[in-house]
Formats: structure tokens, sequence, C-alpha cells
């Protein structure tokens, strides 16, 4: 499913997944269930609105919500069946994976645990299933996993208490619960994906597999990976490479400690391996390395903007704190951002409506008795002047002459007058969250500190231009 370029990067000798094997129109659930305290309701509620068909699988119903069941996948009346979700307990995968294979299943996503992850028994179980799997060229999501979701198509073989909606951003998981979690965020945050994605032991699909699926995906803009482990790490990072090229890759590794390895170890049946490795690699393979959940999305968000990226490194930055005007000239200079000198023309401007005592430089700093005027007029005229620089920063703060819901309206119109890219970091507490909820309404990434707001700007101007800066990673 990739372009010609990514596919040359494939190491090995494992085929490639063509894309319609993400794009199913006929769904079934071996394991189905009435019982609301079973994972097979759940799922089988969670599909309830996929447009294609749906087949619930077991052989002690006759109907499943409302849907007549099959005994097997082979009582199907349909010659074959696109995509199957497995969720009957281990020692049952095998028989249920070879009936997969004889009505054509293309992908099995195997929900079931107690496969490597738990012993040796399960790890030769494990094998099987990917053997048999092969025989008849399905493959497998899983096992160990939440399962697979693309809401573009409205499908969803997960058991998540409400699916996710729409958008440009692919998930990849090695945690189901954090899939869980993240879903739970992007509904109250209104974040939508593309492809969420539960890889589970990766017994046969594996972080590559997805990231290719991903990078063909046109609905998807940016990429967000959590690892704990992975296998085949040099043909992971040949892909990863590859990929962030053409659509930027946001990743958390966990694992950074000893107990975090032994724990990624018992939950993925892997070794997690050096963290230090892993973020030398994720530098040299131009992926964007953050420690939060909440980070990931933030910078997801920045560099999938409908504005697009920046269209260079010139930057001017306003403010109305003089620390924080120091503290951006310190870190537009360690992540690679490049802040203009202000002409004297536009300074003789500035000179009309600003304090005497303005500092006459770039950060402009408006001084912390700006108000909603100062910042309006300031903006007009950089607005006017926007051929001078690529993206303007906006710092600011918590005070009690201009409120976060009026510096973030002037932003707006700031953002609407110019198609160069504004970047708020409305900093503080509560007292900042009216002004930050406009901004989130109106789709313009806010960042809550300094440093990593250049920092992901830094990043991004490396995967463009290859900026080369200190502090990028």
């Amino acid at each position: 499913i990739m372009d010609n370029d990514i596919c040359l990067l494939h190491s090995d000798e494992r085929k490639e997944v063509p894309i319609d094997f993400f794009r199913p129109k006929s769904v079934a659930v071996i394991g189905a269930s009435d019982e609301k305290s079973k994972m097979g309701y759940a799922i089988m509620h969670n599909l309830l609105h996929f447009p294609g068909k749906v087949y619930p699988i077991n052989n002690k119903r006759d109907t499943i919500q409302g849907l007549p069941a099959y005994p097997t996948i082979l009582d199907v009346p349909e010659e074959s069946v696109d995509l199957a979700v497995i969720t009957v307990p281990a020692r049952h995968v095998p028989g249920v994976m070879e009936e997969c294979g004889k009505k054509g299943v293309k992908i099995a996503v195997v929900i079931t645990a107690g496969f490597k992850e738990m012993s040796e028994e399960g790890h030769m179980l494990e094998d099987r299933i990917v053997e048999i799997a092969h025989r008849y060229g399905t493959r497998i999501v899983g096992p160990n996993c939440l399962g697979l979701i693309i809401p573009p198509i409205g499908l969803d073989t997960t058991y998540v208490s409400q699916s996710p909606n729409p958008g440009n951003i692919a998930f990849i998981s090695q945690s189901g619960a954090i899939v869980n979690t993240v879903v739970d965020f992007s509904l109250t945050e209104d974040i939508g994906f593309s492809m969420v994605v539960s890889v589970g032991n990766q017994a046969d699909l594996n972080f590559f597999d997805y990231l290719r699926a991903a990078a063909a995906d046109p609905n998807t803009d940016v990429i967000i990976m959590y690892i704990e482990q992975i296998k085949n790490g040099k043909a992971f990072m040949e892909v990863v490479s590859e990929v962030s090229r053409h659509k930027p890759i946001v990743a958390l590794k966990a694992g950074s400690s000893s107990r975090g390895q032994a724990a990624a170890a018992s939950h993925t049946g892997s070794l997690s391996g050096s963290y230090e490795v892993y973020m030398e690699a994720f530098r040299k393979s131009g992926v964007l390395t953050v420690h939060t959940l909440s980070g990931a999305f933030l910078a997801a968000e920045m560099l999938s903007h409908p504005k697009g990226y920046p269209k260079g490194r010139r930057a001017v930055v306003v403010t109305n704190a003089g620390g924080f005007a120091v503290l951006s000239s310190d870190y537009a200079e360690r992540y690679g951002v490049k802040l203009i000198d202000l002409p004297e023309y536009l300074i003789k401007e500035f000179n009309g409506f600003l304090p005497e005592f303005w500092n006459r430089g770039n950060p402009i700093d408006l001084l912390g008795d700006a108000t909603e005027q100062r910042f309006a007029q300031t903006f007009e005229y950089l607005a006017k002047n926007d051929a001078l620089w690529d993206m303007c920063f906006i710092v600011g703060f918590p005070n009690n002459i201009l409120s976060s819901e009026q510096l973030a309206n002037q932003i707006l119109k700031f953002s609407t007058s110019t198609d160069k890219r504004i970047i708020p970091a409305l900093l503080g507490g509560a007292s900042m969250d009216r002004g930050r909820k406009i901004l989130h309404s109106h789709k313009i990434p806010n960042f809550e500190e300094l440093d990593y707001t250049f920092r992901v700007v830094g990043r991004l101007l490396w995967q463009i231009y290859r900026v080369k800066a200190q502090g990028v990673y």
C-alpha cells in the first residue's frame, strides 16, 4: 500500500499489505455476544454503525444484537469475508484462524490475550496461528490487542466506550489501554483520526506495516506512535526515516526507567531495548519525540495545521512580558528559529503608538501594561508587512489589564488577516483557559510551555528545510 520509494526500503521478504485490506466491506465477529459483560458484545455494538456487512459468529445463538448469527465463519452465506475480529479464548484461535483462511479473510484482528506475552506455551500458540494465517494469505493484527479503527469508513473493531471521530491523525499504539484513553480524550478535545491501531504482540503486522499504511493514506496528515518496543529495529528505522520525509511522525517512547523497561517486557512479551538507543535512532530518523500524550497531540495539531508548514524560518515574537522576550530569544537560537531584525520603517510605525521606552527590537515587548488595542495595532502592522516574516509567536501571560479572551480574539483577527503561521503560547494557569478555548475552537494550536513551543517549531523546520540547530532534539 506504499509508494515505490518507500517499498524499496522494505529490507525483508514480507509481502506488502494491499490498501483494500484496511477498507473491508464485510466483517465477522467471532465470539459475538448479547451479554453486556463480554468483549464480544462491546465489539458488536461498535460495529452496528459500520456501513458494510456485519456477521456475528456464535454457535449458541440464532441472533446477536438483532443480526442473524452463524455457528462458524464458514457458515456465512457470502463467498468470502474481508475482515474477522476474534475474541474467543486463545486455545481456540488456531482452529478459528484455519476457518478464516478458508473463508478468504484478508485481515484477522485477534483481540484475545494469552500468547507470547504470557508463557512459552503461548509463544508456540502464537507461532502456530501466524503459520496458519500465512498459509492462506491472511494478515494478523495483534494478538493481545484492542483492535483497529478506521473512522473515515466507520470501522471500529475495538471495545472502546465511544468510537472516535474522523480526522487527519493516525495513532499507532502498543498499549490498548492508552488507545482507550486517547480516544476518550479526543472526543473531549475535538480531535479526529484517520486510523487508530492497537498493535498488540505484532505477531504478523507490525509498526512499519502500519506506518506504510498511514503514509499511503490520503486521510492521514500526521502520525503519532506510542512505543514500548520494536522488533526488527533496523527495518523499522529505515521506514520511519523515509515516511518522516513525507509526513511528520511524533513518538512517545515508554520504558525510560529500568522498571519501565521491565514493565514493557511483561506487557508486550518482548524486550524494550535501551531508551537512549531509541532516542538517538529517532533523532537520526527525523521523528519528533515527546514525553506526554497531550504533548503528542499538540505537536500533531501544529504539524498538520490547515495553513500548512511555515514558508521559511524567519520569525517575529510579540509578547507583553520582558522575561518571556528574553527566553524566546534563547529558545529561538537553540531550536533554529531565525528572529528577524525589524526594519527602521517598521520601528517608526510602532513608535507611533507604543510607549517611548519599548525595546525597538524583536522580540517585540509591548510591556506588562499592554492593552487589547496595543496588541491589535501591532498585529495590524505585522500583517501589512508579512512579507518580512514566515511565522509569528505570540506569548501572553495572565494579568488584570488584558483578559485571555481579549488576546485570543485579537489573535484570531490577526490569523485571518495573513496566510502566515500564527503560533500562540498563552502561558499560565486556569485564568488563561477561556482564551485557549477560543483558539482551540478555531483550530489554532496553543502551547502552554514556551520551550516546547520553539522545540516543536524547530523540529518542523528541520523536517521541511533540514535546518540544523543544537536543541532540535
